[in-house]
């Protein structure tokens, strides 16, 4: 058991003598003395030397590089819709345009004798001749024995005018030319029956009258 000695607090080590009890110190006479732990007055150990270790440098901090940029995400785009089938419809039949009508007429000795329309069993056109009806105005043609009875005749052929010989005496020609086959023909055109018997085709408007 360790032994508890009390000495005077104010003196110095050695100056007030130490007491087994509590009292007051003999030369200070009014203090009174404390407790004193003996392991108290032990010196500290002395401090340990410096360390000789020179710790490494710190590696540097790499340099703050550029900050990422933002990375924008587009939405993905939505699938295309299916296309929509639309109901097979029966394309509407067309009937062919017919050429328009065009209206002729042949001038022969003075007298102009319509062309009569092409229709859909033929037919139509116009017959020459000293015996022909479509030639009964022509004034003096009866009388005229150049011309023959049944002479020439103009028709169509898929909507154009052709002028065809009958086989007469005298012959038929275009432009002055004499004709052996159907030929065709237009407004404008001279054609001439025999040596003499000149004749034009002209166009002529809805009332008969000459364009």
């Amino acid at each position: 058991m360790a032994t508890v000695i009390y000495r005077c607090p104010v003196g110095a080590p050695g100056e007030c003598p130490t007491s087994a009890t509590r009292g007051y110190c003999q030369v200070h006479m009014f203090q009174q003395l404390e407790r004193y732990d003996p392991a108290a007055d032990v010196p500290p150990p002395p401090p340990a030397p410096p360390s000789t270790h020179v710790p490494p440098d710190p590696e540097p901090e790499p340099a703050p590089g550029p900050a990422p940029s933002a990375v924008v995400t587009k939405p993905a785009p939505a699938p295309a819709a299916a296309p929509v089938a639309e109901p097979a419809t029966r394309p509407a039949q067309r009937r062919p345009a017919r050429p328009p009508v065009v209206r002729l007429a042949l001038v022969i000795a003075g007298a102009m004798l319509p062309v009569r329309e092409e229709h859909r069993r033929g037919g139509g056109g116009l017959a020459v001749g000293r015996d022909e009806p479509d030639c009964a105005a022509v004034p003096g043609l009866a009388a005229l024995d150049q011309i023959s009875r049944h002479h020439a005749r103009l028709r169509w052929i898929d909507g154009a005018l052709y002028v065809e010989d009958q086989g007469s005496t005298n012959g038929t020609f275009v432009d002055g030319l004499r004709i052996t086959a159907p030929t065709r023909i237009g407004p404008g055109q001279r054609l001439r029956f025999a040596r003499d018997v000149d004749a034009q085709l002209i166009e002529i408007d809805e009332f008969g009258a000459p364009r």
